[in-house]
């Protein structure tokens, strides 16, 4: 009798150990997934937002930095699908649009927040080479 429930004991627990692995499988092969792209009104929302919190903007400065950030993200969106076969027109271009961003930062932004905002745009690019680099490695 003791046996018989042993069996039945090692027989559960090969089954809840390969539903494990199989539901494990699943689950990263699921989060592997591309993400959906971002609307360039998205993007200008988070965007706008991640900026107030870090530089404390005023309303003025949030809805001017709205409308500069969601022109900047849908001139980027334009000059990839222009360019898309060409990376150094796109990347021409993608510089292009941002030192106009920049610029026209400038006048939004009191110089505090600026530097600041420069801080912070280096800061992100440090994260998104390690992030490249991890993903290669």
């Amino acid at each position: 009798m003791k046996f018989q429930n042993l069996i039945q004991m090692k027989k559960i627990l090969i089954a809840a150990f390969t539903f494990l692995l199989v539901a494990g499988n699943l689950l990263a092969q699921e989060s592997a997934a591309p993400k959906a792209k971002k609307t360039p009104e998205a993007r200008a929302e988070a965007f706008t937002k991640r900026m107030n919190k870090q530089l404390v903007l005023d309303q003025t400065q949030q809805e001017r930095i709205k409308l500069i950030n969601l022109e900047r993200f849908k001139n980027l969106e334009a000059a990839r699908a222009t360019n898309a076969g060409n990376r150094k027109e796109v990347a021409t271009k993608v510089k292009e649009i941002n030192d106009n961003y920049y610029e026209t930062l400038k006048g939004v932004l009191t110089p505090e927040q600026f530097t600041k905002f420069q801080e912070l745009k280096e800061d992100m690019k440090e994260k998104a080479i390690a992030r490249r680099s991890a993903k290669k490695g």
